[in-house]
């Protein structure tokens, strides 16, 4: 197996920032690549080998042998799985999303009211929406809002932790905002069991009483829908954002169709997809990209570079509107595709009809630096500011 120039490493902050130099030397010299540590981590990189990985659930395991709680339904496999599955499903059908663009389309006008002249977009924007939105599916109190964005990033960082990524002094920071956040989830579930709605927690406690899932379970879905109910989508709006500021073309296209912002979405899901890295544990010997993998070895799924990969994507690092996405990996496949990526698109979507119909350009800030997200084990990619000038008619 070849070794790179520089080795390729999930602590790397240059790398977390901008991976696609190192997926693009990792697909061309070692898609199928050895990690240091112990246990080893073997990394793959081309689409169809990372394909095969998430739609093979019986040759490659979801439970990686580690308890993470938080993460208790995307680290299981049949058949518990399709029974914690089958109950969030419930809150993600077609009909339920229709009944949200009125209110989406409203939060968003009114973030965007905001947007005058230099602004941090992340803080004023991609933040605020996704997480307000999902704070009133999960019937938690709109005062909540700002504690509840904190805390589900140290949620986050509680679970990477607890796999072994990052120090103790982080773990245990990470933990207190668990904690905050799990008392005021508590508080929701409780308030729905004396007055249910028409809401995911209510649903969710339907379940419970009827014994499909427990209230451990219940509690750790509830924190599971919150992060990634609005920190992925978050990290979309965001690079989307950025994109545009850096190729005016295109937002000048977008502002002239607006019929074209769902095929930006896609693109851009394709391009930058929030998630970057999926774990996965062979539970046979088997063989990737004509080399052999052992019994129980880590795998590290790259949908980041399968959905650049030249041999699915004719010239995969051109941004194109025109471009047929579907297959892409930026919201998973199998069993375990992302269930809002629904409510993804569609708060993506509605996100970009109402910024390009409120501004006249997106341009960046040369006096404050944009920071990406680093740091974090799961390759979350996305910033953490993004401060940028919007010009209003």
């Amino acid at each position: 197996m070849s070794e790179p120039r520089q080795p390729f490493t999930l602590m790397d902050p240059a790398i977390h920032a901008d991976p696609y130099p190192a997926y693009a030397w990792l697909r061309e010299k070692a898609p199928l690549y050895r990690i240091d540590g112990t246990p080893p981590v073997y990394a793959i990189s081309r689409q169809a080998d990372v394909d095969r990985v998430m739609r093979d659930h019986q040759t490659f395991a979801s439970d990686l042998g580690m308890h993470v709680p938080l993460m208790s339904m995307v680290m299981m496999d049949r058949p518990e799985h399709t029974r914690l599955r089958s109950t969030i499903n419930k809150a993600f059908t077609p009909r339920a999303m229709q009944h949200l663009e009125p209110r989406i389309r409203a939060l968003a006008a009114d973030f965007a009211s905001a947007l005058v002249g230099r602004c941090e977009f992340v803080a004023a924007f991609a933040n605020p929406l996704p997480v307000t939105v999902i704070c009133e599916l999960l019937g938690v109190p709109l005062s909540q809002r700002d504690r509840m964005n904190r805390y589900a990033r140290d949620a986050l960082l509680a679970s990477f932790a607890a796999t072994g990524m990052g120090s103790d002094e982080l773990r245990a920071e990470a933990e207190q905002g668990l904690t905050a956040l799990m008392d005021i989830l508590d508080g929701a579930i409780q308030a729905h069991i004396e007055r249910p709605r028409e809401n995911i927690i209510s649903a969710l406690v339907r379940d419970e009483a009827a014994g499909l899932v427990s209230r451990t379970e219940l509690r750790h879905l509830c924190a599971l829908l919150l992060i990634a109910g609005h920190e992925t989508t978050a990290n979309l709006i965001a690079n989307g954002a950025h994109h545009l500021s850096r190729h005016p073309q295109i937002l000048r296209a977008l502002k002239a169709e607006p019929g074209r912002i769902a095929q930006f979405v896609d693109e851009l899901a394709r391009m930058a997809p929030p998630l970057q890295r999926i774990m996965r544990r062979s539970t046979c010997a088997t063989e990737i990209a004509g080399q052999p993998l052992p019994t129980g070895s880590l795998i590290l799924v790259l949908p980041g570079s399968a959905n650049r990969d030249v041999e699915r994507w004719p010239d995969p690092d051109r941004f194109d509107l025109e471009r047929n996405c579907r297959g892409h990996l930026g919201f998973g496949t199998g069993i375990h595709v992302c269930p809002g990526s629904a409510l993804a698109r569609l708060e993506t979507r509605i996100a970009f009809e109402v910024l390009l119909d409120s501004v006249d350009d997106i341009r960046p800030d040369p006096e404050r630096q944009a920071l990406p997200i680093v740091g974090y084990g799961a390759g979350s990619l996305g910033w953490n500011s993004l401060p940028l000038i919007f010009d209003t008619p």
